[in-house]
C-alpha cells in the first residue's frame, strides 16, 4: 500500500511539473535594452534566453525604437553586410537553450528591408529562428540519429519561402527543404511588411534504438498552414528539441550567395512553447488586440483634449499633472494571460510615471516610466507587460507623476 501511495504521489508530482512547464512559455518582445544599442548575448540573458556561444549579436544587432516594430516601441534589427556570407560575417547566430521536449512551437514576426537583396547569382539564406536538438546536425553533416537534427526557415530566389531541415533521411549531403504553399501557390516573403511564421517540430519515437518514422514538421504563415511534413526520423537516441536556434545569415558556401547591398531584417514578438494554446497567432482571428484613443475616455480628472501633432492626426489627452487620470469602462478581456500594453506618449520632461489599474484603482496592474521624448510634439511608443484575468473591467490610466501627453493606448495578448 505504501508503494502504491508513493507511486501515486510521484505521478501527481510529474503531472504538476508538466502543467507548470506548459504554463510558462519563453517569449521576447524586444522592449529592452535602450533603443540604439546592440542586443548582446548578455542582454538576451537578462531577458531569460541563454546560449553557450553566439556570432554577430554584439556587432550586427541593433535595438530599433525609431523605425519599425510589430508591437510595443522596439524590435530587433539584424544586419547583413553587402558581399558577406556565413554567420561569422553575416547576420547572427546563437543556440538558445530550451527545456528538452518532444514537441515545440516557435513563433516570431519578421520584416525584410524594402531593398533587401536575395543574393547575387545564387540565392539562399537562413531566416530567424528554428528548432533543433542534440548535436543540431547541419552544415552538410550526415544525420546519424546520434548527432541531433535542425529545422530552419530559409529564403530562395526572389524571396521564395521554404523550411530547411536535417534528418536521417536527407536526400543528399545537405538538408532537405519544402517550399511553403498557400492554396497550391508558392509563398514569397514580401519586402517592407511584417509577416508571422510559426514552426512546430515533433521528434520521432524510438523503439529499441530504432527511429520510428513518426517525426513531424509543420509551418504556418500568417496563421495559415503552409507546410506539413510527416514520416520523419530525427533520432535513434533520447535527444529531444532543446534549442531555439537563432541562425540567420546569407549562404551558401560561396560569395555568389552574398547580398548585393546592405540588407536588414527586423524581428519581433518571439515565442516558444510546448503548448499550441500559448501561440495566439494560431487562434481564430489571431492574438486579441484592442486600441483606445485617449480622448475617448468615459471619465476623467484634471485633463484636457487637444489636436495632436502625432502621425494620424485627431486628438490627444494633455494637461496631465500629478494624480490626474482617465478611465475606460466596459473593456472585455476574453481570456486570462500575459498582455503587452502600449502607450503613445510625448513629453519634454524626465520623470513621468503612469499606472494602469482596474476598477478605480482596486487592482494595480503595473507602472511604467515615461521617458523624455523631446517635446509635446515628439511622440514615442512605450510599453510594459501585465497579467490580466478574463473579465469586463474599467481600466484606469493614472498619472503618478505627470508632465506628458497621451494619443492612444493599446492592449495585445502575448499568450
Amino acid at each position: 500500500m505504501k508503494i502504491k501511495v508513493g507511486l501515486l504521489a510521484l505521478v501527481l508530482f510529474l503531472l504538476m511539473g508538466s502543467v507548470s512547464a506548459l504554463a510558462a512559455p519563453k517569449y521576447n518582445t524586444f522592449e529592452r535594452p535602450a533603443r540604439g544599442s546592440a542586443y548582446t548575448l548578455a542582454q538576451w540573458g537578462l531577458d531569460g534566453w541563454s546560449a553557450p556561444w553566439d556570432l554577430g549579436m554584439s556587432t550586427r544587432t541593433w535595438m530599433d525604437g525609431y523605425n519599425f516594430n510589430h508591437s510595443g516601441g522596439q524590435s530587433l534589427r539584424v544586419f547583413y553586410p553587402a558581399g558577406q556570407i556565413d554567420p561569422q560575417n553575416s547576420g547572427a547566430q546563437a543556440p538558445f537553450t530550451l527545456t528538452p521536449g518532444q514537441e515545440y512551437y516557435l513563433s516570431y514576426w519578421v520584416r525584410f528591408s524594402s531593398d533587401f537583396s536575395w543574393g547575387t547569382t545564387e540565392h539562399a539564406g537562413k531566416l530567424g529562428l528554428g528548432l533543433a536538438g542534440g548535436g543540431a546536425c547541419s552544415g552538410g553533416q550526415e544525420c546519424t540519429g546520434y548527432n541531433g537534427f535542425s529545422s530552419r526557415m530559409i529564403w530562395r530566389a526572389g524571396g521564395q519561402a521554404a523550411i530547411y531541415y536535417y534528418h536521417m533521411g536527407n536526400a543528399g549531403q545537405y538538408g532537405d527543404y519544402a517550399v511553403l504553399k498557400n492554396n497550391g501557390a508558392d509563398i514569397y516573403y514580401p519586402r517592407g511588411s511584417w509577416v508571422n511564421i510559426v514552426q512546430r517540430l515533433k521528434v520521432n519515437t524510438v523503439t529499441a534504438g530504432n527511429a520510428n518514422p513518426d517525426g513531424e514538421i509543420q509551418i504556418w504563415y500568417n496563421g495559415v498552414s503552409a507546410a506539413n511534413i510527416t514520416g520523419l526520423r530525427f533520432v535513434r537516441n533520447g535527444d529531444l528539441v532543446d534549442k531555439a536556434y537563432f541562425s540567420s545569415f546569407f549562404g551558401g558556401a560561396t560569395s555568389a550567395f552574398a547580398p548585393q547591398n546592405d540588407s536588414y531584417i527586423w524581428y519581433d514578438d518571439l515565442k516558444v512553447s510546448t503548448n499550441k494554446n500559448d501561440i495566439c497567432e494560431l487562434s481564430p482571428g489571431g492574438c486579441f488586440t484592442r486600441t483606445f484613443q485617449a480622448e475617448s475616455y468615459n471619465a476623467m480628472s484634471g485633463v484636457m483634449t487637444e489636436t495632436t501633432p502625432d502621425t494620424g492626426g485627431g486628438q490627444n489627452v494633455g494637461g496631465i499633472d500629478n494624480q490626474d487620470w482617465i478611465a475606460f469602462t466596459g473593456v472585455n478581456i476574453p481570456t486570462s494571460g500575459r498582455y503587452l500594453v502600449e502607450y503613445r506618449i510625448a513629453s519634454p520632461n524626465d520623470g513621468g510615471k503612469l499606472s494602469l489599474d482596474l476598477n478605480g484603482g482596486a487592482t494595480v496592474l503595473g507602472e511604467i516610466d515615461i521617458p523624455k521624448t523631446g517635446s509635446f510634439s515628439t511622440y514615442r511608443t512605450v510599453s510594459h507587460e501585465v497579467n490580466i484575468s478574463a473579465g469586463t473591467y474599467q481600466f484606469g490610466l493614472y498619472a503618478v507623476t505627470g508632465g506628458f501627453d497621451i494619443n492612444w493606448w493599446k492592449i495585445t495578448k502575448l499568450y
